[in-house]
């Protein structure tokens, strides 16, 4: 059984790898192809920040905030997204085994590159605990 705050990093680390969602409502506009996608989670109980790099090929067209809710371990919902242009601003809630976490975060993409930033509150045996992930990308080209 995973403890809580190993769920919350791997949240942090679900949220940063980008997925996206053709059939999305509220969305923004996606170059898909070959992405590198270095993600750095922070959180005050680590040592230091957990930095990961992918290389991912996304064919879609679109990014959604509900897809990244829907890509995290545990029950999470995406609510009050707002895409405008280039940007997306979401709000999320999960459970984790019985923990309750919210959050929000934001990202912009272009035809190049993309960045963005996640805040997850959680109570973790009755401690409130804040953890910070942002993520960059730059695409490096078409699919194999």
């Amino acid at each position: 059984m995973k403890t809580p705050m190993l769920c919350a990093v791997l949240i942090s680390a679900s949220i940063a790898t980008i997925s996206v969602n053709t059939f999305a409502t509220d969305s923004i506009p996606f170059n898909g192809g070959k992405w590198e996608i270095t993600s750095q989670a922070t959180m005050p109980m680590l040592p230091q920040p957990i930095i990961n790099t992918n290389i991912e090929c996304i064919n879609e067209d679109t990014i959604s905030a509900d897809r990244f809710a829907k890509q995290t371990r545990g029950n999470c919902t995406a609510t009050d997204v707002n895409a405008s242009g280039q940007h997306i601003k979401w709000k999320m809630s999960c459970n984790v085994q019985g923990n309750p976490m919210t959050g929000y975060g934001e990202m912009q993409a272009n035809e190049t590159q993309l960045k963005g930033k996640a805040t997850i509150a959680m109570s973790m045996q009755g401690l409130m605990m804040e953890m910070n992930t942002a993520w960059k990308g730059k695409r490096l080209g078409d699919c194999n």
